[in-house]
C-alpha cells in the first residue's frame, strides 16, 4: 500500500523570528508546508519561500481565523492535513508517532495535548492548570469536505461534529505552545482585548492566555523537541 501524503498548514503573519524553527520542525515529517501569509510587514514570506518543502499563499487576513484556515486547508494537496500555528513545535514524540497514525484505515482524525511553556528555555516547562493541559487540539485530519471550521467563529476555530468519523484522542505526542514564552504581559492583553471584540462569546476562553490570573503550577514537559535549527 501507497504511503499517505501529509500537508502541513502554516498561517503565518509576521512571524520571520519563530517561523524558521516551525519550518524545520516539519521538514523531516510533511510531504509539503503551505505557509498562508495574511501580509507580513517583515521577512516571513521571504523565509518561506527559501523553503524546499514550502509553498506560499497569500491571504490578507481580516480577523477570521475560521475563514483563513479553511482557505489555507483548500490549498493542501495531500491524503492528510496537520494544522500548526506558527508559535507552535512538534514533541519528537509526536513526529515519530504521525506516519503511523495516518497509515490508519479506520481513524479520520486525531488529537493531541497541547503543553503552554512558559518560555524558550532547556528544559521546557509548562503551565499546569485545568484550564490549559491538556488542552486537545484537533489537527491532524483527512484531507476531506467534512473537515472544515464552523463560519461565524473566527477565533478558537473548531470543527462540526457532523461528518467527522471515528478518530482518536491521544494521551502522548504533546503539541508545544510558545505564546508565552514569545509575548509578553502587555501583548497578550491586548490579544485578550482583540479577540474578545471579534467575538466575545469567547471571552472566558480569551483569557487563558492570561495565565498569571489563575492557580497554576509550572512543571517540566515529559515530551521533548530535537530541533533542526537554520544555520
Amino acid at each position: 500500500m501507497q504511503r499517505p501524503s501529509l500537508s502541513a498548514l502554516v498561517l503565518a503573519q509576521d512571524a520571520a523570528g519563530f517561523l524558521p524553527r516551525v519550518l524545520a520542525n516539519l521538514r523531516p515529517l510533511a510531504d509539503e508546508i503551505i505557509v498562508l501569509d495574511g501580509g507580513s510587514s517583515d521577512s516571513t514570506p521571504e523565509i518561506a519561500a527559501s523553503e524546499p518543502k514550502a509553498r506560499l499563499f497569500y491571504r490578507f487576513f481580516e480577523g477570521d481565523f475560521a475563514a483563513q484556515k479553511n482557505f489555507g486547508i483548500e490549498q493542501c494537496g495531500a491524503d492528510w492535513v496537520l494544522v500548526v500555528d506558527a508559535d507552535e513545535l512538534l514533541s519528537d514524540t509526536l513526529r515519530a508517532q504521525v506516519p503511523a497514525l495516518i497509515r490508519s484505515r479506520r481513524a479520520r482524525w486525531y488529537k493531541f495535548p497541547r503543553y503552554w511553556v512558559l518560555a524558550d528555555e532547556n528544559p521546557l516547562r509548562y503551565i499546569q492548570s485545568p484550564l490549559h493541559y491538556p488542552d486537545y487540539q484537533l489537527r491532524l485530519f483527512r484531507n476531506e469536505p467534512a473537515f472544515r471550521y464552523v463560519p461565524g467563529h473566527p477565533v478558537h476555530q473548531r470543527f462540526p461534529r457532523e461528518g467527522r468519523g471515528p478518530g482518536k484522542r491521544l494521551r502522548r505526542g504533546h503539541i508545544i505552545h510558545f505564546a508565552f514564552a514569545l509575548a509578553g504581559r502587555a501583548d497578550r492583553e491586548s490579544r485578550v482585548t482583540r479577540y474578545t471584540q471579534q467575538y466575545s462569546a469567547s471571552s472566558a476562553t480569551n483569557r487563558i492566555y492570561l495565565y498569571e490570573d489563575y492557580p497554576h503550577r509550572v512543571l517540566p514537559c515529559i515530551e521533548k523537541i530535537s530541533e533542526e535549527l537554520p544555520a
